[in-house]
């Protein structure tokens, strides 16, 4: 319909909190290279962000989150509650499944490398306003793996619970296997 054409014609609002100066130049520079892309605020700390938010809104919210005076979770957490139309995604050198996990938990919808290329940047943002959840692949595969080793660990531990207790030798009889050939 004419009203999805426009919004996909709509330049995309972005504001952004990295605390590294080279870094936070290097992605206001990725945001510059798209046409799509239209940079809205840039902050460095938690607080500058925090209180810019207060009376703005913006489609992305381009998140670091080692801050030197909070948490990004908590940026996250509070742009979401406070405009729930806008799209977290965090950009970190935290490629650690923890990091990943809670950021997803906080409102993330992607999660991609801060070493991501200006074009890898500006195309998750893209992707994840068309309905996509951007995660640098080195980011998903470490996920992946955690999650195949929780599960598993759930699957011995339930294989483990199910199985009934030895049975102990009676009077010098050999113990009866676990289990019948039929069972």
């Amino acid at each position: 319909d004419m009203r999805r054409f426009r919004t996909a014609l709509r330049s995309i609002s972005v504001a952004l909190v990295e605390d590294e100066i080279g870094t936070r130049e290097r992605l206001v520079r990725a945001l510059g290279q798209t046409s799509r892309l239209c940079l809205a605020h840039a902050a460095g700390t938690a607080q500058e962000l925090l209180d810019w938010l207060a009376n703005n809104s913006v489609d992305v919210l381009l998140v670091d989150l080692g801050l030197p005076d909070g948490s990004g979770l908590d940026v996250i957490r509070h742009a979401v509650r406070l405009h729930p139309a806008c799209e977290p995604l965090v950009i970190s050198m935290f490629g650690d499944e923890d990091n990943v996990l809670a950021s997803i938990e906080a409102g993330a919808l992607g999660y991609i490398h801060k070493d991501s290329t200006p074009d890898d940047i500006a195309s998750a943002i893209l992707e994840m306003k068309s309905g996509a959840s951007p995660i640098s692949p080195m980011i998903a595969r470490r996920v992946l793996s955690k999650y195949l080793s929780l599960r598993d660990a759930r699957g011995a531990a339930v294989v483990a619970a199910a199985a009934p207790p030895p049975e102990p030798a009676a009077s010098g009889l050999a113990a009866r296997p676990l289990l019948s050939t039929r069972e």
